[in-house]
C-alpha cells in the first residue's frame, strides 16, 4: 500500500530453551546451475544491513537477506524456532545468560570463517545503538558476548529475557562476515552484503533490482537454483500480468479480489497462509473524549467485523477475538466482536456523546461519529503516528503490527506496555498511549519466567484485560497470498515474508 489512512475523529509476542540440531540430512543436489528463478516483489529492496534500518524495506529486505545471510536460530515456515549456524543452544535456568555452540567449518562468502569471534562481533553490532538504532526490544535486553573458545559464545543478558531465541532467529539476526564490514564500513556494507547463507550477491540496482547466484560452498542443503532475482514491480496488476506471461516466477501480495484471475490458470499456484498482523485502528487515549471506555468500545461495536472480512477481502481475512492473530504464539481466545449499531448509540450517549455527524468512516457514521480523513503518504505515515501526545494530529489512525520474530508476547509488549515517558514519543509502537499498570506487571512476568504455561497464563490475562479496555478498533486479520508460476518451494510465511530461499525453478 503506498499511501496510509488517518482518520480525525469527534472534533479532533518462550521458555528456557535449548535446541540441539539433529543429524544433518543428506544434502539435495543443486538445481540446473543455469536455473534462475525470478521474484516480483512488491516492495523495492533498497539496502542489505541487518543494522542501521533493518533491510529499510519490509518485507523485501528481509525476503532476500534469508537467502544472503544464516543466523544463529532460524525459523521454519511455521515459525517453530530452529539451529542454524548453532549446533546447539541453551539458555540458563534463570534466563540470564545462553550458551551458543558453533557448527565446525563454516564459512561466509568471502571465505572467512564462521566463529566465535564472528558472532560476538555481530551481537556486540546489534546491541550498539549508535550502530543499530533499530529492533531495540530484540537487542536492548543482551548486556555483552564472549567468546569462551572458537566455537562457543555465552551471551549475558541486562534482564530474565524469555524471547532471546526469537530475536536471534529473528531476520535482524543475520551474520555478516566482519571482514566485509570492516572493508566496506557502516555506510557501504548494506549495497555490498557479504553473508554465510545459501546465495550471495551477483549485482545490485538499490530500488529496481537484486541478484544473487549460489553459492556453491554452502554447508547445509545445496541452493536449488542457480540464480534469484529480485525485481521490485509495486503494482499488483502488472505483478499478475509478469506472472501470467511467465516474465516471473514468483509474486507475493496478491489482492484477494484478483485471486480468482490467477486460480483459472493452470500454470500458477496460489499459496496464502492466515497472517499473525491484526489490522486496526490505533485509539489516541490522550484526546478528553477516547479517554472514556465507553466511547472506545462503543467505536468498536460500529463496526460490522465480519462483513469486512467476508466481503471486502473474500474469506482472505478473519475477525479477531483477542489482541494477538490466531496462530500467534501466546494467542487466547477472549470474546467474539459484536457488530450492534444501537448499543454503539447508546453508549456515546451515556458518555455524553449524542450523534452530531469510506468503509469504517460510514459505520462510524451510522454510529453518530463524524469522520474526517486523512490520507499521509506511506513514507512519513509512520513518523507521523510515533509523536509525543501534545504533536499529535489524529484521533484514530490504521495500523497493523507484524510481530516478525513470532512471539505474542513481543506483539503485546510492543503495543501495549506503558511508555517509559508520556510526554515523549512512544518507545516502540504504543502510539495511542495505552496505559495499565496490571498489564505491565503480566508482561514483565512472561518475560522473566522460564515454565512456558506460567508465561502463557499470564499473556491470556493481558489479551482479557486490553480486549475489554478497547485500546483500538479491532478489524480483521488478512491471510498473505502469494503466487508461483513454475517455481517449486516458495514459502508464505505467517509474518508476512514470501520466501524464496529452498526455491527451485
Amino acid at each position: 500500500m503506498n499511501r496510509r489512512e488517518v482518520l480525525t475523529l469527534l472534533g479532533g509476542g518462550a521458555a528456557a530453551t535449548a535446541i540441539m540440531r539433529p543429524d544433518i540430512r543428506a544434502l539435495a543436489q543443486s538445481g540446473a546451475a543455469g536455473s534462475t528463478l525470478t521474484y516480483g516483489q512488491s516492495t523495492a529492496i533498497l539496502t542489505l544491513d541487518p543494522a542501521h534500518g533493518a533491510f529499510t524495506t519490509y518485507p523485501g529486505g528481509y525476503e532476500a537477506a534469508l537467502c544472503l545471510y544464516d543466523r544463529i536460530l532460524d525459523f521454519d515456515a511455521d515459525m517453530q524456532i530452529k539451529p542454524e549456524l548453532a549446533e546447539s543452544f541453551a539458555m540458563a535456568d534463570d534466563l540470564m545468560s545462553a550458551t551458543i555452540k558453533l557448527r565446525s567449518g563454516l564459512k561466509f562468502h568471502d571465505g572467512t570463517p564462521v566463529d566465535a569471534a564472528a558472532i560476538k562481533a555481530n551481537i556486540e553490532r546489534m546491541i550498539d545503538k549508535e550502530r543499530n538504532p533499530t529492533n531495540r526490544p530484540l537487542w536492548d535486553p543482551i548486556e555483552s558476548a564472549e567468546a569462551t573458545d572458537d566455537l562457543t559464545v555465552v551471551l549475558k543478558l541486562k534482564q530474565p529475557f524469555s524471547q532471546l531465541p526469537n530475536s536471534l532467529a529473528h531476520g535482524s539476526g543475520a551474520i555478516v562476515s566482519p571482514a566485509a564490514m570492516e572493508k566496506f564500513g557502516d555506510d557501504k556494507i548494506a549495497t555490498n552484503p557479504v553473508g554465510a547463507g545459501p546465495y550471495r550477491l551477483a549485482s545490485f540496482s538499490p530500488g529496481q533490482e537484486l541478484v544473487l547466484e549460489a553459492f556453491e560452498d554452502y554447508w547445509g542443503e545445496k541452493p536449488k537454483a542457480g540464480k534469484i532475482v529480485f525485481k521490485a514491480i509495486t503494482e499488483a496488476a502488472t505483478r499478475i500480468s509478469a506472472l501470467k506471461t511467465g516474465a516471473v516466477n514468483v509474486i507475493d501480495q496478491v489482492p484477494p479480489a484478483l485471486v480468482s484471475q490467477l486460480k483459472g490458470d493452470a500454470n500458477i499456484e496460489v499459496i496464502s497462509k492466515p497472517g499473525l498482523r491484526p489490522i486496526g485502528c490505533i485509539i489516541n487515549m490522550s484526546r478528553e473524549p477516547l479517554k472514556d471506555p465507553k466511547v472506545r468500545k462503543a467505536l468498536n461495536l460500529a463496526i460490522p467485523v465480519k462483513t469486512i472480512a467476508e466481503k471486502v477481502f473474500f474469506g482472505y481475512a478473519q475477525a479477531p477475538d483477542s489482541p494477538l492473530a490466531f496462530n500467534t504464539v501466546g494467542y487466547s481466545s477472549v470474546s467474539p466482536l459484536v457488530y450492534d449499531v444501537e448499543q454503539a448509540k447508546s453508549l456515546l450517549a451515556e458518555a455524553g456523546y449524542v450523534a452530531v455527524s469510506e468503509i469504517v468512516a460510514n459505520a462510524l457514521g451510522q454510529a453518530g461519529v463524524k469522520v474526517e480523513i486523512t490520507k499521509i503518504e506511506g513514507g512519513s505515515y509512520w513518523d507521523t503516528l510515533r509523536q509525543a501526545p501534545a504533536d499529535l494530529k489524529w484521533d484514530i489512525a490504521m495500523f497493523g503490527f507484524n510481530p516478525s520474530n513470532a512471539s505474542g508476547l513481543y506483539h503485546l509488549s510492543s503495543l501495549f506496555k506503558s511508555n517509559p515517558d508520556e510526554a515523549s514519543k512512544p518507545a516502540v509502537w504504543n502510539a495511542g498511549r495505552y496505559k495499565n499498570d496490571e498489564v505491565d506487571a503480566l508482561l514483565q512476568e512472561a518475560d522473566s519466567t522460564a515454565d512456558a504455561a506460567k508465561q502463557m497464563e499470564a499473556l491470556a490475562k493481558v489479551q482479557e484485560i486490553v480486549w475489554n479496555d478497547n485500546p483500538y478498533i479491532w478489524l480483521q486479520i488478512n491471510e498473505n497470498i502469494a503466487a508461483t508460476n513454475g517455481a517449486k518451494g516458495v514459502e508464505v510465511w505467517p509474518i508476512v515474508f514470501t520466501v524464496v530461499r529452498r526455491a527451485s525453478v
